[in-house]
């Protein structure tokens, strides 16, 4: 997935799943959680420093983000559902500074 277009397809993909099982049965596809976790990181990493942003695929990130947070409440594990949410949001964060999980270690200061 080096492609922002391969990325976009995977991050709509992977959503799609995971939203649709959560709002149909209540069910929890981690398996589709973590191939949109890792196709939002791909698109932090390929967006870091860019000038311009494809409005279309950062806001279908933050849209899965919002949907997975209006949904917790009403999931099986609630709580899982808010991390997962959560982790979409720093991604969206860090796309938004130009900055991507790279260049947040734990333990480590940043360098500006």
């Amino acid at each position: 997935m080096s492609s922002i277009e391969g990325v976009a397809a995977e991050l709509r993909s992977s959503s799609s799943e995971l939203i649709t099982a959560l709002q149909s049965t209540k069910e929890i596809k981690q398996h589709a959680f973590e191939r949109l976790d890792q196709a939002s990181r791909e698109l932090a990493r390929l967006l870091k420093g860019a000038d311009q942003l494809p409005r279309q695929i950062v806001n279908d990130l933050y849209l899965a983000a919002k949907i997975l947070e209006n949904e917790a409440p009403y999931s099986k594990d609630s709580a899982r559902v808010g991390q997962m949410a959560s982790a979409l949001f720093m991604t969206f964060d860090l796309i938004l500074l130009g900055e991507s999980h790279d260049d947040r270690r734990s333990g480590v200061p940043r360098a500006r």
